[in-house]
């Protein structure tokens, strides 16, 4: 199932899905699991479905936070890879989880995929509005 588990950080001040698809194209990561990443932000966006078809309300949240846990897929979209990460996010006063939008780390993001070894891929579904993963 899995071909290799890759491990790596994304550093102070890095944006973090920009560093993971960065990560995966340097290594050939075309299709993959996130099995998780745990760490710290110093802000982040969360999108959250409000209706179909594909309406999202984002919200923004200020850090620090702690990354509780986040996990997803690397898949292909008509040759162009996406991901789609969902995470749990702490502060002092509030846990807060959703669709990963947009995430500036803190101190550091330890991300560790499985990269599998066939091809997930997604399209557009015409209930949800979505690119979804092809059964």
């Amino acid at each position: 199932m899995f071909k290799k588990v890759h491990v790596f950080r994304v550093k102070p001040g890095q944006e973090l899905l920009g560093e993971i698809a960065r990560y995966c194209q340097e290594h050939g990561i075309s299709s993959g699991v996130v099995i998780g990443i745990i760490g710290s932000l110093k802000s982040a966006r969360l999108n959250f479905l409000m209706e179909l078809p594909g309406k999202y309300d984002s919200v923004n949240y200020p850090g620090p936070l702690e990354i509780v846990c986040a996990q997803g897929s690397v898949a292909l979209k008509d040759d162009s890879p996406v991901l789609h990460i969902h995470v749990q996010l702490s502060g002092q006063d509030t846990c807060r989880g959703g669709h990963l939008a947009e995430a500036t780390v803190f101190s550091t993001a330890e991300v560790t995929i499985g990269e599998l070894d066939y091809q997930l891929q997604r399209q557009p579904d015409s209930y949800t509005g979505l690119n979804e993963l092809v059964d």
